[in-house]
């Protein structure tokens, strides 16, 4: 049994997750730490407002009492994000990079090598750890994942993994307000009929990140420390 944090649980892939997991007779708590209250509950779901008036710095900082709070779980999988085209560079480096190594810091000191912690890390398809690729999001998600990956050791296990064009699950897709993530979705959708290497429907991405807390299928990481979105597909077939 497993017990596992989630982060960017009302989003399009935090969502799935967060599906995935109360489905999954294999864990058997579940920490929700974000500023909007998810929107599936269940016994197992304890939330966690961050930014709150207990935690006023939101996640720029993991106080003490925070991380004693997270003692008793195993795994993140960290699905916080935000589109590039969504917020000013500056913001969009904080929400991707800063806020990822601030929370990996702080979750690798739960972890020892005689009790792993698990940190699963959100990235996605085109990232580049050499930072040659085009465009503010192949930067920045692939600079996490070389410094994430850099801390993978002494019993805190990182593995970034890439998903393609994630197709919403009817009841994200319903909540979608976004004209332009909207559209996107729509394109997603096509791809999976014409093109399906090239997306991955949210549940399967759900599925296998919960694969993945349950500490199956890491043996599929590359030399970077990635799965890519043709294994997380295969991956969700574990469930």
């Amino acid at each position: 049994m497993s017990n596992i944090i989630i982060t960017g649980a009302t989003g399009n892939a935090g969502s799935a997750v967060l599906t995935a997991a109360i489905a999954s007779p294999s864990i058997s708590k579940i920490l929700v730490l974000s500023r909007r209250e998810p929107f599936e509950t269940s016994p197992k779901v304890t939330h966690i407002k961050i930014p709150s008036d207990e935690y006023p710095k939101g996640f720029d900082e993991f106080p003490p009492s925070l991380v004693e709070r997270m003692k008793e779980y195993d795994a993140v999988v960290w699905a916080l994000g935000i589109s590039q085209m969504e917020v000013k560079k500056d913001e969009y480096i904080k929400i991707t990079y800063d806020y990822t190594l601030s929370a990996a810091k702080a979750f690798r000191t739960l972890a020892s090598p005689s009790h792993p912690f698990k940190f699963i890390y959100m990235s996605g398809e085109g990232a580049r750890q050499d930072e040659k690729g085009w465009g503010l999001f192949s930067k920045i998600k692939g600079r996490a994942e070389k410094e994430l990956y850099a801390m993978n050791k002494d019993g805190f296990e990182v593995v970034n993994i890439r998903p393609a064009g994630i197709n919403p699950t009817p009841e994200h897709r319903a909540r979608l307000q976004n004209r332009l993530e909207f559209a996107r979705q729509g394109i997603f959708s096509v791809f999976n009929t014409v093109a399906p290497k090239y997306v991955i429907g949210a549940s399967d991405l759900g599925k296998a990140c919960v694969v993945l807390a349950r500490g199956h299928g890491w043996e599929k990481r590359d030399g970077e420390g990635v799965i890519g979105n043709v294994e997380l597909c295969k991956l969700a077939q574990a469930f």
